[in-house]
């Protein structure tokens, strides 16, 4: 479990990088433009995709998560500083664990009621959770001519075996 809980991580992280380094050649207001309803900005959804992983490695700590807000992320340079520091913490963190610890339940304190849920689901949520809001992301990109290419996992692995996709 531990193996394929590193995976998803490694792979979110080169997906993550993928994303922002096609986010970097756009303007400052084609980083704030709304593409559709109920979809936020490229700038904002970056901001809420950092925001959930540092809530989520709190959570697995059994720590009160710290408030952050989508309007703290002002800049991709910002963005890319609190991942690189959330990524240092949360390899240090999952590197630590073991099997028992990954089963282990931790307390989660949701708006309506607390529950018991086992950390490795905690885990693996956190790392889907960034699977919907890459796509959008993604998607913003190409319209504006940016297309991060192919995102999907197997890719991922098969650049880390040095074959090309």
């Amino acid at each position: 479990m531990k193996e394929l809980i590193t995976t998803l991580y490694q792979y979110g992280e080169w997906a993550n990088a993928r994303l922002l380094a096609k986010a970097g050649a756009l303007t400052p207001a084609e980083l704030g433009q709304r593409f559709s309803k109920g979809a936020e900005p490229i700038l904002p959804t970056f901001g809420h995709l950092v925001g959930a992983d540092i809530r989520w490695l709190a959570r697995w700590r059994e720590e009160t998560p710290p408030p952050v807000a989508v309007a703290d992320f002002t800049s991709l340079g910002v963005v890319g500083r609190r991942w690189d520091e959330l990524y240092a913490a949360r390899r240090a963190y999952l590197a630590a664990l073991d099997e028992a610890a990954l089963r282990a339940p931790i307390r989660w304190a949701r708006s309506d009621r607390t529950v018991d849920f086992p950390r490795w689901q905690a885990i693996v949520q956190c790392a889907n959770h960034g699977t919907q809001h890459r796509a959008e992301i993604a998607a913003m990109l190409t319209d504006l001519g940016q297309s991060p290419g192919d995102l999907d996992f197997s890719s991922h692995c098969l650049e880390r075996m040095g074959v090309r996709s």
